[in-house]
């Protein structure tokens, strides 16, 4: 592809992802302002400490989902590509797949992590972390790759916002049973999602894509592919929010749930990251054997990414801690620390994301387990040196580091695989030159 064509390619290209981006985004308008709903509604009617024991359970039942999901966010586009058959044949031994590890590997996992709090005396904790298997059990439902992949953004965000609606009507509903039994949050929370998921797959149906060819790949060739995007996206997960597990250790529970809170609040806020991330997979699935037409995607990718991120970052120093404290009803002294660290990760994070989120579509799986790995180890060895001397400002200058280690390391996989794809021409032409 020469220049003038990747030029032709980039204007031909910028309406068609803006418009699918603006489609995420606006239809997700009402998903997002539910989330801050229900976020500032747990805050008012939770204590702090309620809402730092939520926190511990929430990050115990997310990494197990990350497990449940099989990576398929990340992988699902380029695999029913690959895949060859019908999409909803696809879809069938996914879904099987997924239940298998949820209920094989998942569920043990969580009940070991229950009696776990059980043995050091929280018995509170121990049923909150059991009951919270819903929501694995609801993650492995999810069809939100498919719908990805058949580039319809309106059904997932309207879908996502019906489940999310019924959660909270049924949170508010049960506003004084939850204060009591903090083990209906999560429940609550499950059965909301599963009924939206089930709607989604009644409205992909009639989209699902036909066979191709025969279908030649097997249960244990989506397996292998899932879990080196899982356990890239598992890492990732646990060093988004482990740092609330560990921060337990040196902080009051007061302390923890101001963190958990404002933390919260930036991975609501990476839920615009990820509608860029949608809106430009199913593209860079076609063009990851194309270095000219990868380049010209990733340049579109990368300056929509710094203006998301720019303006969120704005938003984090200006309203970060004022909106923490509104939601929450009342004074919190850490917040107005961590806001302003936050927003520097955020921005951070809008550099990262195009990079990183995007490697296992570019058959760089081990790489993106190696980054993410990596980052787990760097993160640990920093927060226990800034934790135990700076607390829950000690725990914000860690996600900070380790964002920025995110970022360099995705970069330079993504140069490598640049010239890798560069090169492959090159060697085609010196080896036909040499058989004239």
């Amino acid at each position: 592809m020469t220049a003038s064509t990747a030029t032709a390619y980039d204007r031909s290209s910028v309406r068609v992802l803006a418009t699918r981006f603006l489609g995420y985004l606006s239809a997700d308008g009402l998903n997002y302002a539910l989330g801050f709903l229900i976020y500032g509604w747990l805050v008012r009617i939770l204590s702090t400490q309620q809402y730092g024991q939520l926190s511990i359970a929430t990050t115990v039942y997310q990494t197990l989902m990350m497990v449940a999901a099989l990576g398929l966010d990340l992988t699902g586009a380029k695999l029913i590509r690959e895949f060859g058959g019908g999409s909803l044949d696809f879809v069938r031994k996914a879904q099987r797949l997924r239940l298998v590890v949820a209920l094989g590997i998942c569920g043990p996992l969580q009940t070991a992590a229950a009696w776990f709090a059980w043995r050091h005396g929280n018995g509170k904790l121990a049923v909150l972390i059991l009951a919270s298997f819903a929501m694995v059990l609801a993650r492995a439902l999810d069809l939100t790759y498919l719908a990805v992949a058949l580039r319809l953004p309106v059904p997932l965000a309207k879908t996502r916002a019906f489940g999310l609606a019924i959660y909270f009507a049924l949170l508010v509903a049960c506003t004084p049973l939850a204060r009591q039994h903090l083990w209906l949050v999560p429940v609550l929370n499950a059965v909301g999602i599963t009924i939206g998921r089930l709607r989604l797959g009644q409205l992909l149906r009639p989209h699902a894509l036909p066979a191709s060819r025969p279908c030649a790949m097997t249960l244990w060739q989506i397996a292998v592919q899932g879990a080196k995007a899982s356990g890239g996206q598992l890492l990732l997960l646990v060093v988004q929010t482990g740092d609330v597990v560990l921060l337990a250790k040196y902080v009051n529970a007061d302390m923890v749930g101001q963190y958990a809170q404002i933390s919260r609040l930036y991975l609501l806020g990476l839920a615009t990251l990820g509608a860029m991330f949608n809106t430009f997979l199913p593209e860079v699935v076609h063009a990851a054997e194309n270095s000219a037409r990868l380049r010209s995607l990733f340049r579109m990718c990368v300056l929509a990414n710094l203006g998301l991120g720019v303006a969120g970052a704005a938003g984090f120093l200006l309203l970060g801690a004022p909106l923490s404290q509104f939601l929450a009803h009342r004074p919190l002294s850490l917040v107005h620390s961590l806001s302003p660290v936050f927003a520097l990760i955020f921005l951070e994070m809008s550099v990262a994301n195009p990079f990183l989120s995007i490697l296992p579509a570019l058959y760089r799986g081990t790489e993106y387990v190696l980054c993410t790995a990596s980052a787990a180890l760097v993160l640990l060895a920093a927060d226990l040196l800034l934790m135990p001397r700076y607390g829950g400002l000690g725990a914000a200058y860690g996600q900070a580091l380790i964002t920025a280690y995110l970022a360099l390391f995705s970069i330079a996989v993504y140069v490598r695989q640049l010239r890798m794809l560069e090169a492959v021409p090159v060697l085609q032409t010196e080896l036909t030159g040499q058989s004239r």
